[in-house]
């Protein structure tokens, strides 16, 4: 395990972080949104409280992200994954019984929510992180890439199961499947390299450094502390165009099968149209991620939001199955480039505080997280229609790029 010449441990913690990360992720958020319309229906809800209820679970984690970072931080990550996995898988087989939206408001939104943020975001991104430096772009594309590998496959299995069993019993076998994983995981999963005799990327700590030079070794000189990183101008940068870049991700995500059904699309074509969203996002994830080895992330990020904004309009004036070209285009543009926010972050402001610096961003992300999938309903129940938010929306996104695009590493020093 601590020779160099073997298999470097990092490439396994890697294999596990992103294992878990796909099966969690694709369940928990990426392919819950399939049950929208059929959780409305069933319980008698309107579009603004099956909206509320999600994106409130999607937001929540943003109140623990902080602690969850700050912990990943500090004590590791394994902890928190073999915790927060039970916790979530635990939450969902609530769910699965739930039978108002103050049950599904607990269980999802409270329970599953803070299980999520403690088993995967901030989690598996810190942990990743920790082992690697010079392979970061790549290590974090492939890990971004298997996240959305998760969801292209969970979105058309809780398709069809809710067809087949029902909503109800879909999320009950996803729970108790989400357990049983967490346990071989968080088996696997260390800490950081220094706990086996390594540095990040399979180097040997030198044994002949003092302590205060072995830290200095395992952490670079550019490294920043979370206060020295909120006093850059690139931190306010990157967290403007990501509040945006997530926020309006989300509320299209949420509303993806009444948006595309909303435009004549049967519901199960929609759910296929949603699953190909993250099928071609799998090569865009990795190709894009693998770029921020050479290109600037700050460049491709400004160009993925453009090119998004782009495409809702588009969607915005296109009817029928010809608008769910746009409508993907769209999302794989702003998803795609998601991998790139994680990769500028590590980039700009090091190692050191990596979590807590993540999770101070998520606390403001989630807040446009909750109020744009809420708002966006609440305009849907008034209107019946999706054309005032989608207007909105395609000039936030080139604001948000704009952001991206001006945001710079800190200067050393």
């Amino acid at each position: 395990m601590t020779s160099p010449r073997s298999w470097f441990y990092g490439w396994r913690v890697l294999l596990a972080s992103s294992i878990m990360g796909s099966i969690g992720i694709g369940i928990t958020i990426s392919g819950f949104p399939v049950f929208f319309l059929r959780i409305r229906e069933e319980l008698s809800l309107s579009s603004t409280e099956v909206s509320f209820l999600i994106g409130f679970a999607w937001a929540q984690s943003g109140i623990v992200a902080p602690l969850m970072g700050w912990l990943a931080d500090h004590i590791g990550p394994r902890k928190l994954v073999l915790s927060g996995g039970l916790t979530c898988g635990v939450g969902l087989i609530l769910v699965s019984f739930s039978n108002n939206i103050w049950q599904l408001i607990l269980f999802y939104g409270v329970v599953v929510a803070i299980g999520r943020t403690a088993a995967f975001n901030p989690t598996l991104m810190a942990t990743v992180n920790q082992w690697f430096i010079r392979r970061k772009a790549i290590v974090m594309s492939i890990q971004g890439t298997s996240f959305t590998a998760g969801a292209a496959v969970m979105i058309p299995m809780f398709a069809l199961g809710a067809d087949l069993i029902g909503w109800r019993h879909t999320i009950l076998v996803a729970g108790v499947g989400l357990s049983l994983l967490t346990l071989p995981v968080s088996y696997v999963i260390r800490n950081k390299p220094e706990d086996i005799g390594l540095l990040p990327d399979g180097d040997q700590l030198d044994k002949n450094l003092s302590p205060t030079d072995s830290a200095d070794q395992t952490y670079g000189t550019d490294d920043l502390m979370l206060g020295q990183a909120l006093r850059t101008r690139g931190f306010w940068l990157l967290l403007i165009g990501l509040v945006i870049r997530v926020s309006i991700a989300d509320a299209m995500l949420i509303h993806s099968i009444p948006l595309l059904v909303w435009k004549g699309i049967s519901e199960q074509s929609a759910a296929f149209f949603v699953s190909l969203v993250f099928l071609f996002m799998i090569p865009v994830r990795l190709t894009l991620g693998i770029s921020g080895a050479f290109l600037p992330p700050y460049a491709v990020l400004f160009c993925g939001m453009i090119a998004g904004g782009i495409s809702v309009w588009v969607f915005l004036n296109t009817d029928g199955t010809a608008a769910a070209i746009p409508f993907i285009m769209a999302l794989v543009s702003i998803e795609g480039v998601a991998t790139l926010n994680w990769i500028a972050v590590g980039d700009y402001f090091g190692r050191r505080s990596f979590a807590t610096i993540v999770g101070i961003m998520t606390v403001f992300y989630s807040i446009g997280a909750l109020l744009a999938p809420v708002v966006m309903g609440w305009v849907y129940d008034q209107s019946d229609s999706y054309s005032t938010s989608l207007t909105i929306l395609a000039p936030a996104l080139v604001i948000g790029g704009v952001a991206f695009g001006v945001s710079r590493k800190p200067r050393e020093g």
